[in-house]
């Protein structure tokens, strides 16, 4: 059975780096589409350190939420996709934390990591893994 899904929206937020640890880079908020900012200003990307279940993963996404890193929200693992510096992950309270709903984050990195690109699919995540393919066959 042959269905045409419809790729939904994305609000794009563009990050430059503007820190670089052995454990963790910092990138901080360039431009965002439709100026709809739906993460923080300044984010990390750090090594995943085994905290979770999650399996495939080497990085984390983790938003600067309080005044402390450690104390900030943990959102996401980068799961790798068959494209270079693509990778996919899910953020479950974005919109309700009484009625999480999952919602696709793309991350896209420039081959340099100078540039960090996250698409954030607000309120949808694919049932399917086909679904989730022909998202990421699109970039």
């Amino acid at each position: 059975m042959n269905s045409i899904v419809n790729t939904p929206q994305y609000i794009r937020h563009t990050y430059k780096l503007t820190n670089e640890l052995k454990s963790y880079t910092v990138y901080e908020l360039d431009e965002v589409t439709g100026n709809k900012n739906l993460l923080t200003h300044i984010l990390r990307i750090e090594k995943f350190q085994g905290k979770s279940n999650s399996t495939i993963i080497v990085d984390y996404l983790r938003l600067r939420t309080t005044t402390s890193w450690i104390k900030s929200e943990l959102i996401t693992g980068l799961r790798p996709t068959i494209k270079d510096h693509l990778f996919y992950g899910d953020w479950r309270k974005l919109d309700n934390p009484s009625y999480p709903t999952k919602t696709l984050l793309l991350f896209s990195f420039s081959k340099d990591r100078q540039i960090l690109f996250i698409d954030v699919y607000r309120g949808f995540y694919p049932h399917y893994i086909e679904t989730l393919q022909n998202i990421i066959n699109t970039y």
